[in-house]
């Protein structure tokens, strides 16, 4: 049945709609244009560049499907339906090459101190799928679904495992089983969340009337952490305390 979806799909492609393309752009930007993946626009993230590099249909549809094992790059055979991944897909092979032009200079990068950086690679560790930073913006890098960290205090920083859960909710779509989330946006008209049970955080979007809020959920903090051992998150609370102490420097 995906084999024949797979088919599908490539068929479509050589009658790619404009909607298709712009639905596709909207799905790849909040799905895998984030910071701890893809670039914008396909370009280079962390993740490899996609804009111009001249995929076959089936390989893009099929690695979105699927994902590549080994690698930080996960499957959505769960998370997007066969159209949404289509319309990913031929938005991915719509992209053009990125212009020729030299990139900006970049500004020097901070040095961290060897305990520091130990612990900021574990915060962003790719084998871990982003690590920390797929929840977490911190120093330009990672996605902002949870609380800031830069701010907190030793002591907010003391057990990683049992921090806060507080904007964590529990979202009740019509037609699905409930999940936990964090909400981005609730209006009179539509809901966007994070889904929190998907292996990377994807925001979606519902009818307002179609999925009822409500506030907290069983979600815990110590399953988001549970691949680190306590020796890698105390480095990691290394990597928070320096960056805590140079935000209170430039204050």
């Amino acid at each position: 049945m995906i084999r024949l979806m797979m088919l599908l799909a490539v068929a479509s492609l050589l009658e790619a709609q404009s909607p298709v393309v712009t639905r596709g752009a909207d799905i790849y930007k909040v799905t895998c244009g984030v910071a701890y993946c893809h670039g914008p626009n396909g370009s280079a993230g962390r993740a490899p560049q996609l804009a111009g590099r001249g995929f076959d249909a089936q390989f893009v549809f099929g690695t979105v499907l699927y994902g590549k094992p080994g690698t930080a790059m996960p499957a959505f055979v769960q998370q997007l339906k066969s159209e949404e991944i289509e319309a990913v897909t031929q938005y991915i092979l719509s992209l053009p090459a990125p212009a020729g032009s030299a990139p900006a200079p970049k500004t020097a990068a901070m040095v961290l101190p060897a305990p520091a950086q130990k612990g900021k690679d574990l915060f962003f560790d790719a084998v871990r799928m982003g690590g920390c930073g797929k929840c977490h913006e911190l120093q330009d890098r990672g996605s902002a679904v949870g609380p800031e960290l830069q701010s907190l205090t030793a002591a907010q920083l003391r057990d990683l495992r049992a921090a806060s859960k507080t904007r964590v909710v529990t979202v009740n779509a019509v037609g699905e089983e409930p999940f936990p989330g964090i909400v981005l946006e609730q209006t009179a008209e539509r809901v966007r969340v994070y889904d929190l049970s998907a292996a990377l955080p994807v925001l979606r979007t519902f009818a307002a009337a179609q999925v009822r809020i409500t506030p907290g959920n069983a979600w815990s903090h110590t399953a988001a952490v549970r691949n680190y051992q306590d020796a890698e998150l105390d480095a990691i609370r290394g990597y928070l305390e320096w960056v805590a102490a140079q935000t209170s420097v430039k204050n």
